[in-house]
């Protein structure tokens, strides 16, 4: 249908790869992190304690693999299994990076995504993000973080400065309307878009 409507706009899921929850749990399982971070009052130490910490040896062998195939830059976002609660959402509430991911050096940019990884999971835990889950009925102890490594979708622009990367537009799409105002219905799907990052959404 859009293709009809928008001949020349063509909207795909870009690439992905997920770091699912369990990679989360053995992160802070291995590196004894659980209790310290739940019960920290301080974001600086609880980042500078994940930092610190060792990932997975066998993800670290699985991010070098996937690294030394994509060239494109990245973004490493939270999926949090209470991100899409439908009455309490968690959306915007914990943290993305991107990642250029062009250093000629492999290993720079295998360290460069592991820190971005950390960096999202130490947002788990970070005092907003307490504070929010406080005003809800959820418990920090229920939340499970998942990452999502995806492809930064856009092309380069010049600019006075040189040359940026980005994409034409972004946003968020749902596929249920949970707030439908008429002549819209629950099940008609919603997008909030902007121009560039999508920062504004």
């Amino acid at each position: 249908q859009t293709a009809r409507r928008f001949a020349d706009v063509n909207i795909a899921v870009p690439p992905s790869v997920v770091l699912a929850t369990d990679v989360f749990d053995r992160f802070l399982t291995e590196n004894n992190l659980l209790d310290f971070a739940i019960n920290s009052t301080n974001d600086e130490e609880t980042l500078r304690r994940f930092l610190d910490a060792s990932l997975p040896a066998s993800l670290r062998d699985d991010l070098l693999a996937f690294l030394a195939e994509v060239h494109y830059p990245l973004a490493v976002r939270s999926s949090s299994l209470l991100e899409d609660s439908q009455y309490q959402p968690f959306t915007g509430v914990y943290e993305t990076f991107m990642l250029a991911n062009q250093h000629p050096d492999l290993s720079v940019r295998l360290e460069q995504l592991m820190e971005a990884i950390k960096r999202v999971y130490a947002s788990t835990f970070s005092q907003h993000a307490k504070g929010y889950v406080r005003a809800t009925p959820y418990r920090l102890e229920e939340e499970k973080m998942a990452v999502i490594v995806q492809q930064v979708v856009g092309r380069i622009h010049a600019s006075q400065d040189g040359q940026r990367f980005y994409p034409d537009f972004s946003g968020v799409v749902r596929s249920h309307n949970f707030y439908p105002v008429p002549p819209m219905s629950y099940g008609d799907g919603i997008a909030a878009v902007a121009l560039g990052l999508g920062r504004a959404v």
